[in-house]
């Protein structure tokens, strides 16, 4: 059997890094020629998500997709609604000694026999990439056994500190996945990649289908058939940058289907630059721009951004066109797909504050109480350290961000969290900070120490 091409983590194929804090131009400068950045690790870390959680997390959203974590029972927990139906091996001491393949199988085969899923994918685990079981072999057996496609996603929880490249895994399923057949190119298909589902994003749907083109989403709510039309597209557009770009740049090289290289279509400008785009792709002429709303709700705040990095560059832009001044932004992991919006940004605010690193609460505890923000807008675990230490914030959805409609959404949410001050200062004194006074006095960055090779 071939020895199957490394797959690489976020941190070599890109140059991500998972830890950083320091200014914009600074960040930008470190991505603005060719050479890697600095290498930068934690000497302490509260919580260490992992690609495991990431992959499956991406291909639980396929209906028809049966999924096989195969390690011990925990790794299989997820806090996200799935439609994809699931399974775990469940190790315990004795198959991770005499090897865990009949294990594998026998779930996979129960799992078929109850699901009856279109395709199959098995998830690996630390526990079998330290005993070395050999998934791909059981793979390969069961997928001539069963009669359909039995996938291997390359996880392991522990090769790369940057979660995203759990995506990069599930991407290299999703295409063994995706193969077309003899189907011909339709030029009218347009795959729209996106893990999100609200009203805002069926908006920018109806307007790309007002164009002339058809919309395959994917993966949210798709099926394995929707990934194989995929393969036939026209072109790929996708909201979701930070986990679903790979899968645009598998389509791309594998079977021709062009991936758009548009700005995430946040704000009025953006979603009129994409439509534009696409029109101009269908061979039609421009439409007019989106009705555009001018919201000045942000004037005079100063606000905390915490959102994945593509989303949270193209947030800090509107919030500032719209008058707010972006006191900082915080993002899981940043590498070199976010190299010309961060260098844009920084020519704008050099000086700000961005922080790099996911579910880092004790950092997170550190900054908010040096830079005080007026309000918090981002991700749930962030909004809650927030409103802990009695600064006002509000749950911001990406899904909701989509479209001309985004600048009032901000300004809303803006609103909710400065009306909710009075619940922010009660939270605080409700609970009781699991942080010491003397390590919130270090400085945030004290466990960020660059790489020593």
């Amino acid at each position: 059997m071939a020895r199957l091409p490394r797959l690489e983590t976020r941190e070599v194929r890109l140059d991500a890094t998972h830890a950083y804090l320091g200014s914009a131009a600074a960040l930008a400068k470190e991505y603005a020629g060719d050479e890697p950045p600095p290498r930068r690790i934690r000497t302490f870390s509260e919580a260490a998500p992992d690609d495991l959680g990431l992959a499956l997390g991406l291909l639980s959203r396929l209906s028809d997709l049966g999924l096989v974590v195969h390690g011990p029972a925990g790794c299989a927990a997820r806090n996200h609604p799935a439609l994809a139906p699931l399974a775990v091996t469940d190790l315990d001491e004795r198959d991770t000694v005499l090897g865990s393949g009949d294990v594998l199988a026998d779930t996979l085969r129960k799992l078929d026999a109850t699901a009856r899923p279109a395709a199959l994918a098995v998830l690996g685990s630390p526990v079998v990439a330290i005993n070395s079981d050999d998934i791909r072999a059981t793979v390969a057996e069961l997928s001539l056994e069963l009669g359909k496609p039995v996938v291997w996603v390359r996880t392991d929880c522990f090769r790369s500190a940057v979660p995203a490249t759990g995506a990069d895994a599930a991407t290299d399923a999703l295409l063994q996945l995706a193969d077309p057949g003899d189907a011909p190119r339709d030029f009218g298909l347009l795959n729209l990649l996106t893990t999100q589902r609200s009203v805002e994003l069926d908006a920018l749907v109806a307007r790309i289908e007002a164009l002339g083109w058809r919309v395959n989403r994917l993966p949210e709510g798709a099926s394995v058939a929707g990934l194989q039309r995929a393969a036939t597209a026209a072109a790929s557009l996708v909201l979701d940058p930070d986990t679903l770009d790979p899968l645009a740049e598998g389509l791309e090289r594998r079977f021709g289907v062009l991936r758009l290289g548009s700005a995430v279509p946040v704000g009025a400008a953006a979603t009129t630059a994409l439509l534009r785009r696409l029109a101009a792709l269908a061979g039609l002429q421009a439409p007019a721009p989106p009705l555009a709303q001018d919201e000045r709700g942000l004037a005079g705040h100063r606000l905390a951004i915490a959102l994945p990095p593509a989303w949270a560059l193209a947030v800090a832009d509107l919030v500032e066109d719209l008058g707010g001044e972006v006191a900082l932004l915080s993002v899981p992991h940043v590498d070199r797909t976010h190299a010309a919006a961060l260098y844009a940004f920084a020519e704008r605010r050099p000086a700000l504050q961005i922080h790099v690193g996911e579910a880092q609460r004790f950092e997170t505890a550190g900054l908010l109480r040096r830079i005080a923000p007026d309000a918090v807008l981002g991700s749930p675990d962030v909004v809650a350290q927030a409103l802990r230490q009695g600064v006002p914030a509000a749950v911001a959805s990406p899904a909701r961000l989509l479209g001309a409609g985004a600048a009032k959404y901000l300004s809303d949410l803006l609103t909710d969290a400065l009306e909710g001050r009075a619940l922010a200062r009660r939270a605080a004194r409700a609970a009781d900070s699991p942080y010491s006074e003397a390590w919130l006095n270090r400085s945030p960055d004290w466990h960020i120490k660059q790489e020593v090779r």
